[in-house]
């Protein structure tokens, strides 16, 4: 007699394990229980982005108006200079410029490098979980060359992106920063060269990564999961020919196990991509709000003050940009995953 696929269903959900998949999510401060559907998970989180936007907006516009002030404080002083009839060597108006904005700005900078690092650490411990629930959940649904395959580039490429991130690009956006400031209190154009290319050396670095890890998850996702559907037909069709009597029975209730292990699968991977989009929210809300106050204030300190003050703010909103650039990497290098473990489908 074939298993009922509630049956079926339950004893995998214990096998997976998915009350550790659910401790795991809270432990990251996801506080969505495991079954929760896409549409309700995605209402719940726009009413928690709702709850946090107000805070994010206050804290950036308040950071927005320091540095409007002190740029106009700075325009002040350099009109002084001019009618005094100050010029020739160091231009002290536009060094104090960019040390009084980096001073304003640098608890930004390291609390905006602090939630990117978060939001990535989280993703990292809660991808320890969940992809090997997915690749386990696949595998059940009939596809494990698909499940290992994916897991195994998801594993390294997030490896290889964390660290990249940690050793090479986090420091790449301080000193991105620092040779901002230095070309905005100094005016050497090799300064602003320099920082030209740290980042595009980081947005270069964060592209080819993702588009390593997605050409070849299509790739391998391809070849595995034919390989697989043809494993699937080849032993359905042995089993329902070769055991006598009973043959038929057999590849009907593995037809139900798949089909149980497929909607198994579908949950596993709906709370996953909720769970990461749920531990992602706070800093990109932050992250993208800051992102848009200093842009807008490097536009209006154009109007007040000189080019390399508003030049400055303008870096430094670039540098947020870039921090939320490899959440964002990190973030979607999960969903791509997630995604095309649910997507996988077993011929039957």
């Amino acid at each position: 007699m074939a298993a009922s696929p509630d049956t079926v269903q339950q004893a995998q959900a214990e096998a997976l394990d998915l009350e550790g998949l659910e401790r795991s999510a809270q432990e990251q401060a996801v506080d969505l229980p495991m079954g929760t559907g896409l549409e309700e998970g995605l209402q719940t989180l726009l009413e928690k982005g709702g709850h946090l936007l107000g805070g994010s907006l206050g804290r950036a516009v308040r950071s927005g108006v320091l540095l409007l002030v002190t740029a106009a404080l700075c325009g002040l002083t350099r009109e002084v200079q001019e009618s005094m009839g100050q010029s020739g060597g160091l231009d002290a108006a536009a060094l104090t410029a960019a040390l009084a904005i980096t001073a304003v700005a640098v608890s930004d900078v390291r609390s905006m490098v602090g939630l990117g690092r978060q939001a990535l650490s989280g993703m990292d411990q809660f991808s320890q979980v969940l992809l090997p629930t997915m690749a386990a959940a696949a595998a059940a649904g009939g596809a494990p060359g698909t499940a290992a395959a994916r897991q195994l580039a998801t594993v390294l490429f997030s490896d290889l992106l964390l660290t990249a991130i940690d050793k090479a690009l986090l420091p790449m956006v301080y000193a991105y920063v620092a040779a901002s400031a230095a070309h905005a209190a100094l005016g050497n154009d090799g300064l602003k060269r320099l920082a030209a290319l740290l980042k595009w050396g980081v947005t270069t670095a964060l592209t080819a990564i993702l588009l390593v890890f997605v050409g070849y998850l299509t790739v391998s996702g391809a070849i595995a999961g034919t390989a697989d559907a043809m494993a699937l037909r080849a032993a359905k069709m042995t089993i329902s020919g070769m055991v006598p009597v009973v043959g038929g029975i057999l590849s009907d209730a593995a037809g139900t196990i798949l089909a149980g292990a497929g909607i198994l699968r579908g949950t596993v991977g709906v709370f996953g991509l909720l769970a990461v989009l749920a531990i992602c929210l706070g800093p990109f809300l932050e992250l993208g709000i800051h992102y848009l106050v200093y842009k807008l204030a490097a536009a209006l300190a154009a109007t007040v003050s000189g080019g390399s003050a508003s030049s400055l703010i303008d870096s430094i909103g670039g540098a947020f940009g870039l921090v939320l650039g490899m959440t964002g990497s990190g973030a979607l290098l999960l969903l791509v995953s997630v995604v095309s473990a649910i997507s996988m489908t077993a011929g039957g």
